[in-house]
């Protein structure tokens, strides 16, 4: 039997020749920007997802009770995305070159609130017993 629809496998591959393609470190530095003394290079997190799938069909299956002389079922697709986070700038310098950090403050402050609530829950529970 036949997939008309392509293999899996097929799918996976010309994604995955894509993102190899598309995955460069120019990505992940910026251009360089002159600042009085100083150069600035942006620096960014790359995260790609992807997923794909395929499906087949039956020959000469059973559709409501009859028999069927054609193929059926089928189908396939896939999806994905990319994900681009500034993380800090490179400051190169005459005398040094240093990694400056960008704050993610949403991030921070999740993850204060979701440490101060699960000790709030753990707490609770001890409290109980």
């Amino acid at each position: 039997m036949q997939d008309t629809y392509g293999s899996g496998e097929g799918v996976v591959s010309t994604i995955l020749d894509r993102i190899r393609a598309t995955a460069k470190v120019e990505l992940v530095y910026g251009e360089e920007r002159k600042v009085g003394e100083k150069t600035i290079i942006p620096v960014a997190a790359i995260a790609y997802a992807f997923g794909g799938g395929a499906g087949a069909g039956v020959e000469g299956s059973r559709h409501n009770g009859h028999a069927d002389g054609g193929s059926v079922g089928g189908g396939g697709g896939g999806g994905g995305s990319v994900r681009v986070q500034p993380v800090g700038v490179l400051e190169v310098t005459e005398d040094e070159t240093r990694m400056v950090p960008i704050m993610d403050w949403t991030r921070i402050v999740t993850t204060a609130v979701t440490g101060v609530a699960a000790l709030l829950i753990v707490r609770a529970i001890f409290r109980r017993r």
